[in-house]
C-alpha cells in the first residue's frame, strides 16, 4: 500500500469524509482497494483537497499562536491525523515536537 492509499485509509478511519458527498468516501475506498493510480483524473480531482493540509501551528503556554508554513502530504499527513486526538490539531513533526517539549517542561515545573 502506497502513501496515498495509507493516507486515504487513515482519513476513512478518522471519519474525515462524514460531511462530504457519499461519492468522496466511495472514491477513497476504491483507491485503497485498487490503488490510487487506478483512479481517473476526475476521481483524483475529487480527492485532491484531502491529499494535503497546512499545518495548524501551535499555541505556546503564553497564549501566542505560532503559525507554521509547512504543508503536510502523504505519510506525514497520515501521521498528523493519527496524532490528532493527542494535539487536537493537524501538526507537522516540528510543531508536534515543540508542543511535546512544552508539555514536558510544564510537567517538570509542576513536579519541582
Amino acid at each position: 500500500m502506497g502513501d496515498e492509499e495509507k493516507l486515504l485509509a487513515t482519513l476513512i478511519g478518522n471519519d474525515t469524509f462524514h460531511n462530504e458527498e457519499a461519492k468522496v468516501s466511495g472514491i477513497a475506498q476504491r483507491a485503497i482497494d485498487k490503488g490510487f493510480s487506478s483512479l481517473s483524473a476526475a476521481q483524483k480531482k475529487v480527492l485532491e483537497p484531502f491529499m494535503s493540509h497546512e499545518c495548524d501551528g501551535y499555541t505556546d503556554p503564553g497564549g501566542f499562536h505560532h503559525d507554521c508554513p509547512n504543508t503536510l502530504e502523504g505519510s506525514e499527513l497520515s501521521e498528523a491525523y493519527e496524532e490528532f486526538s493527542e494535539h487536537e490539531a493537524i501538526l507537522c513533526e516540528s510543531c508536534r515536537e515543540e508542543v511535546n517539549f512544552q508539555d514536558y517542561q510544564r510537567e517538570k515545573f509542576m513536579r519541582d
